[in-house]
C-alpha cells in the first residue's frame, strides 16, 4: 500500500467564480496559500492523524500475512529439499502457498481501494467548510475570483501578486484561526508581492 504523503493538505487546488461581472467593470482577483490554510485547520491535521493509524494498523496486519507466507514458504522448500514430501504433500503445499499469495495480492487491493475511500470520506466535510468560507469572503470582500497561489507539489502557480489581495489572514479569520500564529514559509514573504507555494514540513 502506498506511504502517506508527508501532508494530506497536498491533495487541495481550489479555483473560486462568481457570476461574471459587466466587461466595463475591472475583475478583483485575489489569492492564497490553500495548503498553508489547511495546514493552521484543526479538521485537516485531525484527519491526517486518523489516516496515519489506519496505515499503520493495515501494514501491520499486512506485514503478518507476508511473514504467514514466507514461513510455508520456506517449510516447503526445506521440507522438499529433505525429500520428506510425497508428491501429493509437495502439490498441496503448493496450493496452499499459491492461495496465501493471492489473498495477499488482494488483502493489498482492498485495503488501497478502503483508504482512498476513507479518505475522500474524512476530507469532503473539511473541503466543504473551505469553500463555504472562500465563497463568503469572496462575496463580503466583492472579489471575482480568488486564486489558489500554489499546486500540490507547492510549486507557485501565480509567480506576482499585491500583498493587498492576499487573502489567507482573512480567509483563516473566518475559519476561526488566529492569523498572528500564521508563519508564511521564507520564501514566500521575500521579495516584494511575491507569493510562494508550500510551507516548510512541520
Amino acid at each position: 500500500m502506498r506511504k502517506l504523503l508527508p501532508r494530506l493538505i497536498f491533495t487541495f487546488a481550489f479555483l473560486w467564480a462568481q457570476t461574471p461581472t459587466p466587461s466595463k467593470k475591472a475583475h478583483r482577483i485575489g489569492y492564497t496559500n490553500l495548503e498553508l490554510v489547511l495546514s493552521y485547520m484543526p479538521e485537516a491535521q485531525q484527519v491526517e492523524a486518523e489516516l496515519r493509524t489506519y496505515e499503520r494498523k493495515v501494514l501491520e496486519q499486512l506485514n503478518i500475512k507476508q511473514a504467514y507466507l514466507q514461513t510455508k514458504i520456506e517449510e516447503y522448500t526445506e521440507l522438499k529439499q529433505q525429500g520428506k514430501l510425497s508428491p501429493v504433500q509437495e502439490e498441496e503445499r503448493r496450493k496452499e502457498i499459491m492461495r496465501l499469495d493471492e489473498e495477499l495480492k488482494r488483502f493489498q487491493e482492498e485495503s488501497e481501494q478502503n483508504y482512498l475511500k476513507k479518505k475522500v470520506e474524512l476530507l469532503q466535510p473539511i473541503i466543504d467548510k473551505l469553500q463555504k468560507a472562500i465563497t463568503e469572503l469572496a462575496e463580503a470582500e466583492g472579489y471575482d475570483y480568488i486564486l489558489n497561489n500554489s499546486n500540490s507539489t507547492g510549486v507557485a502557480t501565480i509567480l506576482y501578486g499585491p500583498k493587498s489581495e492576499d487573502v489567507t489572514e482573512k480567509l483563516l479569520r473566518r475559519l476561526g484561526i488566529d492569523p498572528s500564529k500564521l508563519q508564511r514559509p521564507t520564501s514566500e514573504t521575500s521579495g516584494s508581492g511575491s507569493p510562494s507555494g508550500a510551507p516548510e514540513k512541520k
